[in-house]
């Protein structure tokens, strides 16, 4: 008889990966547009505040983009964890997993697989830049959506199981969904008016609410524990 791999479970701190989800890209971006500005392939500027640049051209030459491309698929792969454990965690604490969660579980995913089919295209002058718009556009408005989503889910959990979250947590998520709710109406407005700048400094305030929202799932997250099986060799 062909004897069966044994599955090893490997245990990860779920907060852990939320502050990892959350963190990662927060210093990626600032790394990377440091390394382009000094190599003048960007401006000198405070890009969130003057929209000198946006996140794209951080990563679009050498030796900058070598950095990005390394570090992009952790943070898509990442963000791809954090959704399916944040469905899972709603169960984990009593609460209903209905097609609510797991349609927020699906548009998140499917954002950070847009992100990286997005990301992984650029290639300086052989960037494919209809299919990184793509990827980008997708990234932004379905994480939108997944996190729009999924405070209402644990508004709902809070109701139905007090003290699932904290009030401070639950405050943060309804602040940065207001947020983020201003700056999709500010980016289609810039879009209209055509001011490129306004459309930069949104994009990165946009990209730091997200992460701003992911990094409280930490809070919410601590003594979870996620198990992981793998493959452990055979008999």
């Amino acid at each position: 008889p062909i004897a069966m791999p044994r599955r090893s479970p490997v245990i990860f701190s779920a907060a852990s990966l939320a502050l990892s989800a959350a963190l990662l890209p927060a210093f990626l971006f600032p790394i990377t547009y440091l390394i382009a500005a000094m190599g003048g392939n960007v401006a000198w500027c405070i890009p969130p505040l003057e929209g000198c640049t946006d996140i794209t051209h951080t990563a679009l030459k050498t030796p900058e983009s070598h950095v990005f491309r390394v570090a992009m698929p952790f943070v898509c792969g990442l963000f791809v964890a954090v959704w399916i454990i944040a469905c899972d965690w709603i169960g984990s604490r009593g609460g209903a997993v209905g097609r609510r969660e797991i349609r927020f579980r699906r548009l998140g995913v499917s954002a950070a697989i847009g992100l990286l089919v997005g990301e992984m295209v650029l290639q300086d002058r052989s960037t494919l830049w209809i299919l990184h718009s793509v990827g980008a556009t997708l990234f932004f408005l379905l994480t939108y959506a997944a996190i729009v989503i999924h405070s209402r889910s644990v508004n709902e959990l809070e109701k139905s199981h007090p003290g699932s979250l904290s009030m401070a947590s639950l405050a943060s998520k309804r602040w940065i969904v207001r947020a983020l709710t201003l700056m999709l109406v500010l980016a289609i407005a810039f879009r209209v008016a055509d001011w490129s700048e306004g459309g930069r400094i949104l994009q990165w305030l946009s990209t730091y609410s997200i992460l701003a929202y992911i990094f409280t799932f930490a809070f919410d997250w601590r003594g979870h524990r996620v198990t992981l099986l793998t493959p452990a060799g055979s008999d």
